[in-house]
């Protein structure tokens, strides 16, 4: 088989036997074309696959592709090239080292920005709305996409628990805090509608319209020095999570991170003020 045809081959069982999204489905696709260029024509051999995914990396990286950008390719060329080696198309394994990375500092809101966005008084249903998902996105870091298709019966007042479907649709659930479940609670009695954050109709909301919303909202509040999304308040939970103390094998669940990789860009993020601070609250010589 050739490698277009191979590729398609992987996509297709990706899709059927393991039921990934559509969106993992397009990314594969999306990778392959960045790529194709240099390996389409080649045989299925290991010497050459790996000299032309060699000049389809370095081809790329001399181009204004950011280095995530390309490392999100070769992230998906990998996968691919372990199915192959398992399937029997590769006689070796291949994989592609990824590059380097710049270390970006993660943006977090900072306590003030929070009590602005708590103190907000809503006056619309949309309002009430974006004040109800930004707070449970502080309490509890979900992803946008898992809190807008949340359900009423995904959300567990009495014992303060929230059923999410994250990625790959793998469920996690996660606790609430007492001030989400007033919020919450105090929304939900505004609608009838099955999603906890409908339109007024029922319907999903759009997450492009929302984030129209989100900026709005900053011009509202004078939220500056920061650019103020759902991710933002996903980062504020996991770096305010961390600084309290948190654990972060359990900011690792709570985020639905497969890996500790990215938690631990949260780790790193934290100075030696943060550590002291948590250390002299968990200090056995500072307790009594």
């Amino acid at each position: 088989m050739t490698i277009p045809e191979l590729f398609e081959q992987f996509a297709t069982e990706r899709r059927y036997l393991q039921n990934v999204r559509p969106k993992t489905l397009e990314w594969y696709k999306f990778s392959y074309r960045a790529f194709a260029p240099h390996v389409a024509d080649l045989p299925c051999v290991v010497s050459e696959m790996r000299d032309g995914l060699k000049r389809a990396v370095m081809t790329l990286a001399s181009s204004k592709l950011q280095p995530t950008s390309l490392n999100d390719y070769i992230r998906a060329w990998n996968a691919f090239l372990r199915w192959a080696h398992a399937e029997g198309h590769l006689t070796d394994p291949i994989k592609i080292p990824y590059l380097r990375e710049e270390q970006k500092v993660i943006q977090a809101l900072t306590q003030q920005h929070i009590d602005c966005l708590l103190s907000w008084k809503p006056r619309t249903f949309a309002d009430h709305r974006l004040a109800a998902l930004v707070a449970l996105l502080l309490d509890n870091g979900v992803r946008i996409s898992e809190a807008l298709a949340l359900k009423r019966s995904d959300v567990d007042f009495d014992n303060l628990l929230i059923r999410v479907t994250g990625k790959g649709g793998r469920e996690r659930v996660l606790p609430m805090s007492v001030g989400l479940r007033k919020i919450l609670f105090k929304f939900l009695y505004r609608h009838e509608h099955m999603l906890v954050f409908p339109t007024l109709h029922g319907t999903p909301c759009d997450q492009r319209d929302l984030l129209k919303k989100f900026v709005w909202l900053a011009g509202q509040l004078r939220i500056t020095g920061v650019r103020f999304s759902p991710h933002t308040l996903r980062h504020s939970f996991a770096v305010n999570y961390l600084k309290a103390g948190g654990n972060a094998f359990y900011l690792q669940k709570m985020l639905g991170h497969s890996t500790l990789e990215m938690t631990n860009r949260y780790v790193r993020s934290l100075g030696i003020d943060d550590l002291q601070a948590v250390h002299n609250r968990l200090s056995l010589l500072m307790r009594g």
